[in-house]
């Protein structure tokens, strides 16, 4: 979006270029630019079919290489092919879009540059050497005449009714894979669980068996918690048992009163002295 937003502003100055942005973006391109990108998904499958219908000996070749139509056509139809043909040719083919009110001529222009270009893509030997070589040529067509009259008069079938049949078309399997990837999303963001340790598992296997070893180390020192608690009590118990045996032991022994009360009985031979000193020879 930043790429026409760019060329906007080159042309016209910035209220107006803002304004024209947000005009193009809801008028022209709407569903584009969402987080889901339904209708940029929904229009690269009309595009692979109608490139099936006119080009087919190119689609098998590309399909031999592994080159999908959307990773070409993909950042043509999301840039409006700015930065990816000429400035001269991009305004040319943005007079003509506007011109018309709706997105065919991004189709037809997309078909002109595969009609091109096709021979040369069916040369290639590797799914690098195409994308690179498409890449290359589409950024070399400075001819923006024969690039918009070979756009507009060599695929006159493709209106603007026969794009919205085809979308219609292929809409449903657009919405069908985007409910079932938000599903996936919701069970894995729900799941925290089994799906987090597989996705852990996956990425690092030791993980589940330092949480094992975690998990028994902690179960280890639950059991030797208990353990200690155990011995704990056990060792109240046996103070509290010592405890009766003292008090018992103290109930055995004389009352400290009763030895108060009655002194012990001395000897008769052993002198009381009363304010008296012993003289000792």
């Amino acid at each position: 979006m930043n790429f026409f937003a760019g060329l906007l502003l080159l042309l016209m100055p910035e209220e107006n270029a803002f304004w024209t942005f947000v005009g193009i973006i809801d008028d022209y391109f709407e569903g584009y630019y969402t987080e889901e990108m339904i209708e940029s998904q929904v229009d690269q499958l009309v595009f692979e079919e109608l490139m099936r219908e006119r080009f087919p000996k190119l689609v098998n070749h590309l399909d031999y290489l592994g080159v999908q139509v959307a990773w070409v056509s993909g950042p043509w139809f999301l840039s409006i092919f700015v930065n990816m043909i000429p400035w001269e040719s991009v305004i040319r083919v943005w007079d003509v879009l506007l011109f018309e009110g709706n997105r065919v001529m991004l189709f037809r222009t997309a078909l002109a540059l595969m009609e091109l270009y096709g021979p040369a893509l069916v040369t290639t030997k590797d799914a690098g050497d195409a994308i690179t070589l498409l890449q290359s040529l589409a950024g070399s067509t400075f001819d923006s005449s024969q690039l918009v009259f070979t756009a507009c008069m060599g695929f006159l079938a493709v209106t603007e009714a026969r794009l919205q049949e085809l979308r219609v078309k292929h809409r449903p399997s657009v919405l069908e894979v985007i409910e079932e990837r938000s599903r996936k999303g919701r069970v894995w963001k729900d799941s925290k669980g089994i799906a987090t340790k597989l996705y852990s598992f996956k990425h690092d296997p030791g993980s589940l068996v330092e949480e094992k070893k975690d998990n028994d180390k902690g179960d280890m020192v639950a059991d030797k918690d208990v353990q200690l608690g155990l011995e704990s009590h056990s060792s109240n118990l046996d103070e509290l048992l010592d405890s009766l045996n003292i008090d018992s032991k103290m109930d055995s022994l004389p009352d400290l009163q009763e030895q108060v009360a009655s002194p012990p009985q001395l000897s008769p031979y052993f002198p009381i002295v009363k304010n008296e000193s012993i003289l000792v020879n």
